[in-house]
């Protein structure tokens, strides 16, 4: 079942943390981008159920965003937060994953956290990849809120797959 992109994103600082490093909020983005397609591209299943949307910078899940963009170009040093309507009030957004969900998270993390963060944006950038398919769409318009399909990043990720094999 997918997850709350925020929740996704607490388990990835967390475990940041824990490895003595830090996340800006560019790196963290691109981080969860990377665990849904390796997760679509492995399980045929969304890691998240949040839309990823084609940002000038990359892929985007909205709420990710808006939980850290006071962080700017800093180190994230708080957790994101959601409504608990049962609560009636924000509270941490909290992770419940399988032991497969941990590992693909703790792999991605250590393939690609050490990058720079405009490194990782350049890697979602590339020719025919699902973000430069809609940022570079025929009319050449940019709008907010275009959305990456799920079925184009886990084909993207497949095609990947299968050239590492």
């Amino acid at each position: 079942m997918p997850h709350d992109a925020r929740d996704i994103a607490n388990f990835l600082l967390d475990y940041a943390e824990d490895k003595g490093t830090s996340l800006t909020i560019m790196a963290l983005l691109k981080l969860i981008y990377f665990a849904h397609g390796w997760h679509l591209a492995r399980y045929e299943q969304p890691l998240v159920k949040n839309a990823f949307e084609a940002w000038q910078y990359g892929p985007v899940v909205r709420a990710v965003y808006e939980s850290f963009s006071e962080s700017g170009k800093k180190p994230i040093t708080i957790r994101a937060c959601k409504f608990d309507p049962v609560k009636a009030k924000y509270s941490r957004a909290t992770y419940n994953l399988t032991a497969e969900e941990r590992a693909l998270l703790q792999n991605v993390f250590e393939a690609y956290a050490y990058f720079h963060a405009f490194k990782l944006s350049d890697m979602t950038h590339e020719e025919n990849s699902p973000w430069h398919m809609i940022w570079n769409n025929v009319d050449s318009s940019s709008r907010p809120g275009m959305q990456i399909s799920n079925s184009s990043i886990k084909e993207h990720f497949q095609r990947h797959a299968s050239v590492a094999h």
